[in-house]
């Protein structure tokens, strides 16, 4: 093995994709080591559990690998279903598992508040799911809200604190409960780094197992980073069913840089709101080159009450958003909903073909006044 050359050394590294057959790679001598490190710690997971956040905490402190990470994702767990656990589980915490939470939030807590010693992080990737893996015991252990709802907030307060130093440009945040006003690290982050944010955000319906409550969710601004020139980019994804009552209250920020905006699930107002996502868009008309909207809705407040039609927001946008170069919307986002006390938004079943159809060709002529300039339409 000493005498392969270089490049062949360098081919095989190149076609191993597991994290743990590079670490085997890595061992075996110097030549493989020097070219396996950059990849193999160019991207870190940090499973939620206790030694798992202590190993991060020692590649952070050996300036040899903390120079290769790029991004950090806590917690991924490849093609589950996000389910919060049912209201009688783990409401009660033992006194090991107690332990262990409050162990856990520690270690987490030195693990990312240590992302500033990392010269060269680009992303990092949270991920909250209601349970982890008990070091002593090996079992998973399901949280109650008290200690899911904390644990989120302990590791933003990290993030965010590490941020205040760190070159970290972009920061998803999956399954997040938002709360009903900004947190204050939150708002006193003025320079943030970030130039991408996605957020995530855990349906009312999966909440309301544990509080009995159908006002979970706070404002969907709760989380964003305060106006700045930085951000370019933003993922804002809500959750389908019962309980889905996200408010917006979006009219305190404006990103003067922000040139793509992605809104999944997301039900607009029945009239223009200056809180509303329909004039947060057009806040940044001179700016927003890309708009993707994924399954999202009109508000229709009363079934006796005509609905705003979605012609009329495209006709808006199309003189407005002349900046526009690429629009991507799915053939579901023509659609109207009426707010259901008990089952959240349900479609409103008495939209006449007529507006389907005039929403429809209004749409089209909005693709096409795009593509008059060459550009993109999906």
């Amino acid at each position: 093995m000493r005498d392969l050359p270089i490049e062949l050394i360098s081919a095989i590294v190149q076609d191993v994709s597991t994290t743990v057959d590079l670490l085997h790679l890595r061992s075996l001598n110097r030549s493989f080591g020097e070219l396996v490190t950059p990849r193999a710690f160019s991207k870190l997971h940090i499973k939620n559990s206790i030694q798992s956040a202590q190993n991060f905490t020692q590649i952070i402190g050996d300036a040899s690998l903390a120079i290769h990470v790029r991004e950090v994702v806590y917690d991924s767990r490849d093609n589950e279903r996000f389910r919060l656990p049912p209201n009688n589980v783990g409401k009660a915490v033992r006194t090991d598992s107690a332990d262990a939470v409050s162990e856990l939030e520690e270690v987490l807590t030195n693990a990312f508040c240590g992302i500033t010693a990392l010269p060269r992080i680009e992303s990092v990737v949270l991920n909250f799911w209601p349970s982890f893996l008990c070091q002593e015991s090996g079992r998973e252990v399901c949280e109650n809200p008290f200690w899911f709802i904390n644990r989120q907030l302990t590791l933003l307060h990290a993030i965010h604190h590490g941020m205040k130093s760190s070159r970290m440009t972009t920061l998803s945040l999956n399954n997040v409960i938002l709360p009903t006003t900004s947190y204050d690290f939150v708002s006193s982050l003025t320079d943030s780094p970030l130039s991408h944010i996605s957020v995530s955000v855990v349906s009312n319906a999966e909440v309301s197992t544990w509080s009995a409550s159908n006002n979970i969710n706070g404002s969907l601004g709760a989380l964003l980073p305060p106006s700045n020139p930085t951000l370019k980019s933003i993922v804002l994804r809500s959750p389908q069913g019962a309980y889905h009552s996200l408010a917006t209250r979006l009219s305190s920020f404006y990103y003067p840089s922000l040139e793509s905006l992605v809104l999944e699930n997301i039900i607009f107002d029945h009239a223009p709101s200056f809180d509303g996502v329909e004039e947060f868009v057009l806040r940044h008309k001179n700016t927003l080159q890309r708009l993707e909207l994924q399954s999202c809705a009109c508000y229709v407040p009363d079934s006796a009450i005509g609905v705003r039609q979605w012609s009329t927001i495209w006709q808006r946008w199309a003189t407005e958003l002349t900046s526009l170069t690429e629009l991507v919307v799915n053939n579901g986002d023509c659609r109207y909903v009426l707010l259901d006390a008990d089952q959240g938004y349900i479609p409103h079943g008495e939209v006449s073909t007529l507006v389907y159809e005039d929403d429809s060709s209004s749409l089209q002529v909005f693709k096409d006044s795009i593509a008059a300039g060459q550009v993109a339409v999906v």
